[in-house]
């Protein structure tokens, strides 16, 4: 059946020359021999004089200007004219049969029109089509009837039956039309979409076997029809449905016009073979038009009928492409059974086909941890309920890793069978991130944690290390006490490392560049470093006095270290040896600087080795990427590596990588030389023991914590100058209001009511001639972020000496 008629819900557009025949000589050639045919063998169907079975140029007429439209009507017409001039003489004057045969043509192409404007199709391929036609041209018949009956048939004096004169009038008409014009419209559209198709194609219906049953069963039909036509009388004819029928649901409107042609004439020949009256003829004639209607409204449902299950395909298969392209996997699954997947649901399952995750149980796919969430789901879709977003974790078939999805299941009829939607998507890279961002924030606790306590504990080793300073300095080097004095400074030192170290580890320690011994950084490194990779592997180290000085912040370098060997130990779960070496290298020696850009002459080289798994060229080409990692989600941020190298990079240096699989990673750190050796660092109580200097002027304190407070105090007063002190900002500038007289304020950042940093603007604006030292036990650096580089920064814990050079800047200043 042809499937190519206008789509369902749509207005057809048919008067088109893609449609239909254009208009040219040869069509104005076919419709003149074609008149003139149609009206001679006329005739053979008449039933009385004047008057036929049926009217064969009418469909012409009806044809004609359904297609082409009122031009049609001129070779129409002079068919018309050459048919009257050379027939047998009219009684009737020639301009009046010409009048009345041209007003009759109007009426066609007045109903033509009609058609035109409902939106006709051509095709009839669809039941309105078939009614509109039925109805418009019916009321044509009738119209142009009466039309005919203007002229005088019958002899003078001859009674006329004007009511059967009508009806014959009307139902020949109408008869011709409904047979014949269905044909001649299918044929036209049949050309015209022949030769849109290519010249090798073919209107005519493909040849069968089913096809020849179906033509011969026509008038194997009629046939029966006229031989049971005395008993059973024109109901006979009914015998002709049947074939038409078969006809029209297989082949569809157009070719059931072609068959109803075929079943018009043939009963009509038998009726004038019966030589039925004219009465009962005509009631013959209304059964065929009924005939001819119902093969054309089968036709036309068959035909919608078959596009509508062309569309129905057409939108499954658009639909299943859609869910094929979604980048999201879809899964329908019957009884925890998958029935249907989509190609992202195989992409992300491991699967090589959709088809192959056919009949396999949700909880084969899923993980183990997400099976009884995936069970419970189950269970509440089965009661009908749409389930909300869920997260969980599903099993890859290929042995891949696990995926993190998030997915949504609606109930839902699947071929007749209660089913489930599930539609997910893969959240495994938001996953990661959430995890990076998880793990940022709980080093960001930490650190703030770390920042808190390291304020107070570098409160109470300030403390400490100044009192021990103050007590060494009464005392002679060589007394037990001294000793014991000086041990408890050095463990005051120790526990100031310790506390640098956690907060470098913590990342928040503030950047403060300085001459730094690269062997001493890495020794006082080692202790933390034990605690981190625990005793399964060995640490071993080869550290050359003389490595070097360099130009560095000392926390940056020792996180630096800290992040190597935690590397290393990731890269030894078994076990193995971390070293840790450095050495001092000549620019020049390429075989130890490598690829080393040549900045100085000599570089400081901390070399960081392990015996771990190693790293392959893939990994190797991109370990410095910012949040690239190889571990599992959750182990690692990808920052690591990143921070060495930006740390390395800021300090002047260089850091490349060595590594082989199975034979272990080698980090190589390269730091320009300033000095061979730090400049030697005074004894402890030195500055107060000789007491050569002593200070002049007066010093205003401001610190909240009473022991800080009172030991700074006795230290400056201990070396001679005038102070006073007060407990926050708001204390200190009441002590300024009443006595403006001071020569520089140290005070304290963090402090309650107003800190020191409120403190130092409130100063500038009022006494902008007095110097502020500013001292913090914060290594956070937004803590500090306000203080200008400019200012006077003393960091705690400090040494006496630390904090009398800073007075005595400041007043030098």
């Amino acid at each position: 059946m042809d499937t190519n008629p206008p789509s369902l819900g749509t207005r057809p557009q048919p008067f088109t020359s893609s449609v239909l025949p254009g208009w040219n000589l040869a069509t104005a050639l076919f419709l003149f021999a074609g008149w003139l045919l149609l009206s001679n063998i006329g005739p053979l169907f008449e039933l009385a004089p004047s008057i036929r079975a049926w009217y064969p140029p009418a469909a012409l007429v009806a044809a004609g200007v359904t297609i082409w439209g009122a031009r049609a009507l001129v070779p129409i017409m002079l068919a018309a004219s050459v048919n009257v001039a050379l027939g047998p003489p009219d009684t009737n004057a020639l301009w009046e049969v010409l009048l009345l045969s041209l007003a009759i043509k109007i009426v066609y192409w007045a109903a033509a029109q009609a058609l035109r404007r409902f939106g006709f199709d051509p095709a009839f391929s669809r039941p309105i089509d078939v009614a509109l036609f039925a109805c418009i041209f019916s009321v044509a018949a009738a119209v142009a009837a009466p039309i005919a009956m203007i002229l005088p048939t019958a002899a003078p004096g001859e009674v006329v039956d004007f009511n059967f004169l009508f009806r014959s009038f009307w139902i020949g008409d109408t008869v011709a039309v409904f047979a014949l014009t269905p044909a001649m419209l299918a044929a036209a559209v049949w050309v015209v979409r022949a030769r849109s198709d290519g010249a090798g194609s073919s209107p005519l219906v493909h040849i069968t076997r089913r096809n020849v049953i179906q033509a011969v069963s026509v008038p194997l039909a009629l046939f029966l029809a006229t031989i049971l036509t005395p008993s059973l009388g024109f109901f006979s004819y009914a015998l002709c449905f049947v074939p038409l029928g078969w006809i029209a649901v297989v082949h569809g409107p157009r070719v059931a016009a072609i068959a109803n042609v075929v079943s018009v004439i043939g009963a009509l020949t038998s009726v004038q073979s019966l030589s039925y009256s004219a009465p009962r003829s005509l009631t013959v004639q209304a059964f065929t038009i009924l005939l001819v209607l119902t093969g054309l409204m089968i036709g036309s449902l068959a035909s919608e009928r078959e596009r509508a299950f062309a569309l129905l395909a057409d939108s499954e298969l658009q639909y299943r492409r859609l869910v094929e392209l979604l980048p999201d996997p879809v899964l329908v699954h019957v009884d925890g059974r998958i029935v249907f997947a989509n190609s992202a649901a195989a992409r992300v399952h491991g699967s090589a086909t959709a088809a192959s995750l056919g009949g396999l149980l949700l909880s084969d796919v899923v993980a183990p941890r997400s099976a009884a969430l995936v069970e419970e789901r189950l269970l509440a879709v089965s009661q009908g309920k749409n389930l909300e977003l869920a997260r969980h974790t599903v099993l890859r078939r290929d042995g891949g890793s696990t995926v993190e999805v998030e997915a949504i299941s609606i109930p839902f009829n699947y071929h007749g069978r209660d089913a489930v939607l599930s539609v997910a998507r893969d959240i495994s890279a938001r996953a990661r991130l959430e995890d990076q961002l998880r793990h940022a924030q709980r080093m960001e606790a930490v650190g703030r944690l770390a920042g808190g306590v390291a304020h107070d504990f570098n409160n109470l080793l300030t403390v400490i290390t100044s009192y021990s300073e103050m007590a060494l300095a009464g005392l002679d080097c060589d007394e037990p006490l001294a000793l014991d004095l000086r041990e408890i400074h050095q463990a005051a030192a120790r526990a100031t490392s310790l506390t640098r170290q956690l907060l470098s580890f913590s990342r928040r320690q503030v950047l403060q560049p300085a001459p730094m011994d690269v062997t001493e950084a890495v020794r006082l490194t080692q202790g933390l470093l034990r605690r981190l990779i625990g005793p399964g592997i060995e640490i071993v180290s080869h550290l050359e006095p003389a490595a070097g000085v360099v130009l560095a912040d000392r926390g940056q370098i020792e996180q630096v270290i800290v992040n190597l060997a935690v590397n290393a130990r990731d890269a030894m779960p078994n076990g193995g040896t971390l070293t840790l070496e450095t050495r001092n290298v000549l620019a020049a020696d390429e075989a130890a600087t490598d690829r080393c850009a040549t900045r100085a002459d000599r570089y400081a080289m901390i070399v960081v080795r392990d015996t771990g798994v190693g790293i392959d060229d893939v990994t190797l080409a991109q370990i410095f990427d910012p949040f690239f990692t190889t571990k599992e989600v959750g182990q690692g941020t990808g920052l690591g590596l990143a921070s060495v190298h930006g740390i390395v990079e800021q300090s002047g240096g260089t850091v490349f990588v060595r590594s082989e699989i199975g034979e272990g990673t080698e980090f190589r750190i390269l730091l320009p030389i300033i000095a061979a050796d730090l400049p030697p660092r005074p004894p402890e109580g030195e500055a107060l023991h000789n007491g050569a200097r002593k200070g002049k002027g007066r010093v205003l304190v401001v610190e909240d914590e009473a022991a800080v407070r009172t030991i700074v105090l006795r230290a400056l007063r201990g070396a001679g100058y005038q102070v006073s002190a007060a407990v926050d900002g708001v204390d200190a500038l009441a002590l300024l209001e009443r006595d403006a007289a001071v020569d520089v304020i140290l005070s304290d950042v963090a402090m309650p009511r107003m800190d020191g940093r409120v403190l130092a603007q409130q100063v500038r604006e009022r006494w902008p001639t007095i110097p502020i030292i500013m001292m913090s036990g914060y290594a956070n650096p937004d803590t500090l972020a306000d203080i200008s580089p400019e200012q006077p920064l003393l960091m705690k814990p400090f040494r006496v000496a630390e904090l009398l050079a800073s007075i005595e800047g400041a007043l030098v200043g």
